[in-house]
């Protein structure tokens, strides 16, 4: 073999091996760009609690959107009264959904897309039972998805879903009083708590009773 055509070969070889090189260093940059440290951290340490805060963050959504439904269902009806308190809980549905996406995102993790169901059909009355049934399914899971956080020791989590739970136990109440009231039911001048969605019903409070937030802090609905 001349040492001309050695050369070419040793040199194909070695521009070879280079590009290989190249190759392997670009994928393991990629990887490391995509892989963030924090992210994969509180994925693997709380696995549970991502997949609950996920959801929460699709079944918020879903009542923001069925709330609005109801509550212009309720106006169709000539029941202002109960039109404004499903205006209260959309808002207030509203203010958890942006903790969870806030928070999710904070953690660097993807917030999912959520589905909408279509709302089944009913009068505005019949909207009230359907929606103390679906705040009373959702305190067990926050009650549950709050045990899970803080076993997994994700405390801004567990922090979250107890100001939900303590909010969400606030919507059973007025549905249930105003289930209960039937033609009676008066509306109250409902506020709203930001940072923790919690509706007040009285004006008499100096801070939200879930989070401690000032009283001028407070939205009117």
């Amino acid at each position: 073999m001349s040492a001309s055509k050695s050369f070419l070969q040793h040199f194909l070889a070695v521009n070879l091996v280079l590009v290989v090189l190249l190759v392997l260093v670009g994928c393991q940059k990629k990887e490391g760009e995509a892989a963030k440290p924090e992210t994969a951290q509180i994925v693997a340490a709380a696995p549970i609690t991502v997949e609950s805060l996920k959801a929460a963050y699709a079944a918020e959504s879903k009542r923001v959107d069925w709330y609005e439904r109801f509550s212009k269902q309720a106006q169709k009806e000539n029941l202002g009264d109960i039109a404004v308190l499903f205006k209260a809980l959309a808002r207030s549905e509203k203010v958890h959904v942006d903790g969870a996406a806030a928070l999710l995102k904070s953690k660097g993790i993807e917030v999912p897309t959520p589905t909408i169901e279509p709302v089944p059909a009913g009068k505005a009355r019949q909207y009230l039972k359907l929606a103390l049934s679906n705040e009373n399914v959702e305190q067990g899971i926050y009650a549950s998805d709050t045990a899970k956080a803080r076993l997994e020791q994700f405390t801004e989590a567990a922090e979250w879903f107890k100001k939900a739970l303590n909010s969400d136990a606030r919507h059973a109440r007025l549905l249930k009083k105003a289930i209960e009231l039937e033609t009676n039911f008066a509306r109250l001048p409902y506020m709203m708590c930001p940072e923790c969605g919690y509706i007040v019903g009285s004006d008499k409070l100096e801070e939200c009773p879930v989070c401690k937030a000032s009283k001028d802090k407070f939205q009117k609905i």
